[in-house]
């Protein structure tokens, strides 16, 4: 068992409308220095964590770290979650008699973050999910060359329900005519590398695929008046 979390699970009543669920998580690995998270989470999405070598909060929305003072004490539990959880790891592991890890493949999509137009800066979101144990390791290409890194950000590793785990890649670029992303994702369950690619679209090629939707759109409502003429008579027929 290299990864262990834990989770302290409060349910926070939300008037008529149900419940909420507020979760505190904390996460480690074993033979894995400095490393561990410790998030605060709200109906699955996380509010904030805790950086492991500073200690300092980080709001995930800037919206948030306007209305919201940290607590005092939020990085001592911080610091006492993560020890006791690097403590529990070969106690539970010998606790569970050593069971296998879990090894889940991941599943990843790329996409933009705004509508693409040519010569504007825009962002590429690399979304990677429902992967077991949590490190993945993500490179990105253009026109079969590898980024370099400082354009490339990567978030945390969210949890998911079922105990896998979550990640986002992003990429700032500029898009020009015909050129070619990908995004490859790296994981101890992969034989070879998951790519996914993403080319940026002329204004021919945005404009014929806005031309085959009006098409396609035509052809279905034809198809719908047509169906519904038959339907009318073979009514009165009836009648």
């Amino acid at each position: 068992m290299k990864v262990f979390s834990v989770f302290l699970l409060i349910w926070l009543p939300q008037g008529c409308q149900g419940k909420r669920l507020l979760r505190f998580l904390t996460f480690c690995q074993r033979d894995v220095p400095g490393d561990g998270q410790f998030d605060i989470e709200s109906d699955g999405d996380q509010l904030l964590y805790v950086d492991p070598v500073t200690y300092l909060a980080v709001p995930h929305l800037p919206e948030f770290e306007e209305q919201w003072s940290p607590d005092p004490g939020l990085a001592k539990s911080a610091y006492i979650s993560l020890g006791t959880c690097k403590y529990n790891i070969p106690r539970a592991t010998k606790g569970e008699k050593a069971p296998p890890e879990v090894i889940a493949s991941p599943f990843s999509q790329i996409y933009s973050k705004q509508e693409t137009e040519l010569g504007v800066p825009n962002t590429l979101i690399c979304f990677v999910n429902d992967f077991h144990p949590p490190f993945v390791d993500i490179t990105w290409t253009k026109n079969g060359q590898l980024v370099d890194r400082s354009e490339i950000s990567q978030t945390q590793y969210y949890s998911n329900s079922d105990f896998s785990f979550r990640t986002m890649s992003y990429l700032n670029f500029t898009p020009q005519e015909n050129d070619i992303y990908t995004c490859s994702v790296h994981h101890i369950s992969l034989q070879s590398p998951l790519t996914r690619f993403w080319e940026v679209e002329g204004p021919a090629d945005q404009q014929a695929a806005a031309t085959a939707v009006c098409v396609c759109g035509v052809i279905l409502g034809l198809i719908g008046v047509v169906t519904g003429v038959w339907f009318i008579r073979k009514a009165n027929r009836c009648g």
